[in-house]
């Protein structure tokens, strides 16, 4: 009598193998129909955004979160994108909660660690943006933002002495970095060290001639240094650029006689 080749444990091996490529092709579409959706409604919230919708932006990305449970990269970035929505809007506690979700499901990314530490700064929770800044440039140790932004908590936290190394650093490592020259100044002059921030005044003006903030910085410390002609020449420069800000100069500078 002729033997079938296929043992009973050998035909269910068989059904199982043919049960796995059933259920792997089904997760495979379930996956591409998954992406398809994702991309709709990334379209959908860009033009909300472009619109101004941004509340509908925020849904639209929200859902892409749900939608692309399976795909953690994907549901990450539509968190990250909601954050930053969030932030725009001033809901920051909402933004933080977000920018925890795209950490948690992309534990790499630098912007994500950086921008839950700028939504953490806004609540005033110092030290724990700190912790989240410095998470980020330990992964990524040219992320300028995160790097500015570490010596920005620092000043924030009181603790001007880190600041300044932070900006010395970043001065070093990005010599046309404009912001690290004005928040270096800024951090000299609150230290007590008004004459030494001078140069750095400069050096940011020179870099960047239209931004009114670095005037008034550079008021101030001549201010501080008991300078008010000097602080007055910043301030006939600021009415060009910012009148509104040159006024509120001439209040510190009234306050000062």
């Amino acid at each position: 009598m002729h033997r079938s080749s296929y043992s009973p444990i050998s035909t269910r091996m068989l059904l199982i193998g043919l049960l796995l490529t059933c259920a792997t092709a089904s997760a495979q579409a379930q996956a591409f129909d998954d992406i398809r959706e994702s991309q709709r409604l990334t379209r959908v919230a860009l033009v909300a955004q472009q619109q101004g919708r941004l509340d509908d932006a925020v849904r639209a990305y929200q859902t892409i979160a749900v939608v692309a449970k399976g795909s953690p990269t994907i549901a990450a970035s539509a968190q990250l994108s909601a954050g930053n929505l969030f932030m725009r809007l001033g809901k920051f506690e909402e933004a933080a909660a977000a920018f925890r979700r795209s950490v948690s499901l992309d534990p790499k990314s630098a912007e994500a660690q950086n921008n839950l530490g700028e939504a953490l700064g806004e609540l005033k929770q110092f030290q724990r943006a700190l912790e989240a800044f410095q998470r980020a440039v330990a992964l990524d140790s040219r992320f300028l933002k995160a790097r500015y932004n570490m010596g920005v908590t620092y000043d924030r936290l009181g603790q001007l002495k880190y600041a300044e190394f932070v900006y010395r650093i970043l001065i070093r490592d990005f010599p046309d970095f404009v912001l690290a020259y004005d928040s270096l100044a800024v951090t000299l002059s609150k230290s007590g060290r008004a004459r030494s921030a001078i140069p750095f005044h400069e050096k940011a003006i020179s870099l960047d001639t239209e931004e009114p903030f670095f005037y008034y910085n550079f008021a101030i410390s001549y201010l501080v240094l008991g300078d008010l002609r000097k602080a007055r020449e910043q301030q006939q420069k600021l009415r060009n650029l910012d009148p509104a800000m040159a006024e509120r100069l001439a209040i510190a500078i009234a306050r000062r006689k």
